[in-house]
């Protein structure tokens, strides 16, 4: 299983840019004034990035495709914004200095790792946000269409047609979240690509 591979061929043609969405919008709703830096854990090719950088923000966009990147930087360079910082590298091996960033942003991003890789990305964001830092996390749930397909590789983690996928649920988030302050968990629906998913929501500050 190549999960690189996956991600690249997901983002080898140039799509439309979809429009920024609804979790995103939510989000900057509760972003203040005071908080001035952002990290886009999984930002594919940016909108949300985008998004978050026309509002103000100093964005840090991360993505491990170079396909998805590439299409981030050529909106950067065609419209000359200064505010985002698009880097290449695995969720799973980020090393930032502790208390970097205001405003950690993980849209759909976090659902792709085993119990004890995604334990040590929460930890990790943790360390990395600063005091008051806000923490806005949306994964697959366990209720979604696609849970239980494929192989079993731990609990509620399946491989399906060499993609991985671990789902949450809302327990689940809690535990991951028991270092922060947990401002907001919850279940949402929401259609894709014209089929129902399910995801759990929380935003949580440190």
């Amino acid at each position: 299983m190549n999960q690189k591979a996956f991600w690249e061929t997901n983002w080898n043609k140039e799509a439309a840019r979809l429009p920024v969405n609804s979790f995103a919008r939510r989000a900057y709703k509760l972003i203040k004034p005071k908080h001035r830096t952002l990290l886009d854990l999984g930002c594919g090719n940016g909108t949300d990035s985008l998004y978050f950088a026309k509002k103000g923000l100093i964005v840090t966009a991360v993505d491990w495709s170079n396909n998805a990147l590439r299409q981030l930087k050529e909106v950067i360079r065609r419209q000359g914004i200064k505010n985002v910082k698009a880097v290449q590298n695995d969720i799973a091996k980020i090393s930032f200095r502790p208390d970097s960033f205001d405003v950690v942003y993980a849209h759909l991003s976090l659902h792709y790792f085993d119990d004890t890789t995604t334990r040590k990305i929460f930890n990790h964001i943790h360390k990395v946000l600063k005091p008051d830092g806000l923490f806005f996390v949306k994964c697959k749930s366990v209720q979604d269409k696609f849970y239980g397909l494929g192989r079993k590789i731990e609990e509620n983690v399946y491989e399906h047609r060499g993609h991985l996928r671990h789902f949450f649920s809302k327990n689940y988030m809690i535990d991951l979240l028991r270092k922060f302050q947990l401002i907001r968990v919850r279940r949402t629906s929401s259609f894709y690509y014209d089929y129902k998913c399910s995801f759990i929501e929380a935003v949580a500050k440190k």
